[in-house]
Parts: structure tokens; sequence; C-alpha cells
């Protein structure tokens, strides 16, 4: 635990702390009422294709702009994924045009589409 959190901050708030963890000896005793969300990085791909995590549908499908001018729904084979991104090893290409909005009405296969360039890529 870092001696910042641990006897300097005595109150509780919020702190982001990066931390290595190494095997304990004895248990670390923890104030009551502390918590902690914890992202541990298990793997790490760098140059993949890669979508916005909610923009997965069940079945391990997304909604992707067809040439035809309307949302085509394509079966996707995913790697490794977090909260925010979800490697595709199979099923897009890069640059491929992925629905992100999928919680406005009427967004389904076969609708035609209007694309929003403004978009983060």
């Amino acid at each position: 635990m870092a001696p910042y959190v641990s006897a300097v901050e005595k109150q509780a708030r919020t702190v982001d702390i990066e931390a290595t963890l190494d095997p304990q000896p004895t248990p670390v005793r923890l104030l009551v009422g502390y918590s902690a969300d914890v992202e541990v990085i298990l793997a790490v791909r760098d140059q993949v294709v890669r979508v916005p995590t909610s923009a997965l549908q069940e079945g391990g499908r997304v909604l992707v702009a067809g040439a035809d001018g309307r949302l085509e729904e394509r079966k996707v084979k995913t790697g490794l994924a977090n909260w925010e991104y979800t490697e595709v090893l199979e099923g897009l290409a890069a640059g491929d045009r992925v629905v992100t909005s999928l919680e406005r009405e009427g967004v389904k296969a076969g609708t035609a589409y209007v694309a929003d360039d403004k978009a983060p890529k």
C-alpha cells in the first residue's frame, strides 16, 4: 500500500495510484470503510483492430456502415477486452465504421444510416 494513502490521508477520499503487487508475508490492515476498484492488466497488444466495448451486441455482433448506405450486422471474433475497448481478431478490418449509438431508436441491421464524421475514430 502506498505510504501516502495509509499515513497522510486519514479521511475517505478518492486517490488514483499505480502499484506493483508483491507477495505479503502478513495481511495488510485497511481502515474500516475503505474500498478499491482494481483493474489488473494481464496482457497488452498494440496495432490491433479494436472497437468500443459498448458497440458489441450479444453473441459477438456489431453493426457496421455498409457500402449500400444501410447498416449491416457482422459477427466478430474478439480478443483482449476491458471496459473501454475490445480487440477484434476476425470480422472487421481497420477503417470499418462501427455503430456506437446502439441505444438510439431504430438502430438495427437494414436501416439507412447517416455517418457522423465528427465522431472519434
